[in-house]
């Protein structure tokens, strides 16, 4: 009896053309494909726009398409450096359907591949995977820094003057900038400008001799106000913690550099004199300026609120400390510390 006369003979055959046939891409069909005409367009991790962005496709980007969900793309991304393929979600109206055709788009309960898509993240949240770049300016105010004296002599008929002066440094009001490089998902590397400005008092002590007869000095003091600026450097590695959509907290440090111009009295003194010549006034009318840098460190925290998607308020406060040894108006040196309690608030921006 021939072979191929065999009813079970048959149906073997016709089970293995099947089995090829759906074996071969491409036999009843080409997965179908996504082209960015909007670019540069987001692609996130699940489908809504407080996921992470995975990729940022610029325009004529081609993606697999994989399903639709609501308003929502599931694509296949194009292979990395090591040939891997994720998939992602891409908004509707950023891309076009292009050849080949393929059946309508399957549902999301049927993948056109079998790619399963990464589990969600409760802590996402609205744009704070689409800035790479961070950037804030304010204004604010410095605590009060610590007084400082310096002594100064000199000759005055024949004989040596001398005073000291001490230095009350108030609250000084500041312009407060920082830029940021996102480094990953929680930190950034930034750089921060502060400047301040002030008008310390200055009270002065002095001991005047006598014109008219040695070793009988004569007591005076004065006050008068000076300058002073500080300009700081800080260096800041920024961890950025999340407490609401849209709020962030930041703790920051790192190290800082203090550049502090100080404005001190100088010899010699005015004298105003008149008979008997037993007193006698005094005018610090001469002045000097000194300026000193120093290396310290800094640390604090930033709450930033993102009232729209590139712009938000925000508020820090820092405390950053340096010593340093400014030079006399005389000889020697003066012993001082820099820095203090910085707060300031204003613009934050992520772009």
């Amino acid at each position: 009896m021939n072979v191929w006369r065999r009813p079970a003979t048959w149906r073997l055959a016709a089970t293995l053309v099947v089995v090829l046939l759906l074996g071969v891409p491409g036999a009843f069909g080409q997965t179908q494909k996504l082209r960015v005409k909007l670019g540069p367009a987001n692609v996130y991790e699940r489908p809504r726009t407080s996921s992470d962005v995975i990729m940022v496709a610029q325009e004529g980007t081609v993606f697999d398409l994989l399903s639709r969900e609501d308003t929502w793309y599931w694509v296949l991304l194009p292979p990395d450096g090591n040939g891997q393929r994720r998939s992602g979600y891409i908004a509707m109206y950023l891309v076009e359907l292009i050849s080949p055709k393929g059946p309508d788009v399957l549902p999301r309960t049927t993948p056109a591949l079998a790619v399963k898509p990464p589990a969600a993240k409760t802590s996402a949240r609205a744009g704070a995977r689409e800035t790479r770049y961070l950037a804030s300016i304010g204004f604010g105010g410095q605590s009060v820094s610590p007084a400082f004296a310096d002594s100064v002599s000199y000759p005055q008929y024949d004989e040596t003057a001398s005073f000291n002066a001490y230095y009350s440094i108030p609250r000084t009001s500041a312009v407060d900038a920082t830029l940021g490089l996102r480094l990953g998902r929680r930190f950034v590397l930034g750089a921060a400008f502060w400047h301040s400005s002030s008008s310390p008092s200055a009270d002065v002590a002095a001991v005047i001799p006598s014109w008219l007869a040695y070793n009988r000095p004569r007591p005076a003091s004065a006050s008068r106000d000076v300058g002073r600026t500080e300009n700081d450097g800080h260096l800041q590695l920024t961890w950025l913690l999340p407490l609401a959509r849209g709020v962030d907290l930041s703790i920051f440090g790192g190290p800082s550099l203090f550049y502090v111009r100080q404005e001190l009295i100088a010899a010699p003194l005015t004298l105003r004199e008149s008979y008997p010549f037993d007193t006698v006034d005094i005018t610090p009318a001469t002045t000097v300026t000194k300026s000193r840098a120093a290396i310290g460190a800094n640390a604090g925290v930033d709450v930033t609120v993102m009232v729209w998607r590139y712009f938000g308020v925000g508020f820090s406060g820092r405390y950053a400390r340096a010593w340093m040894t400014l030079a006399s108006a005389d000889t020697g040196g003066i012993d001082m510390r820099v820095g203090g309690v910085q707060l300031s608030g204003g613009l934050r921006m992520r772009f």
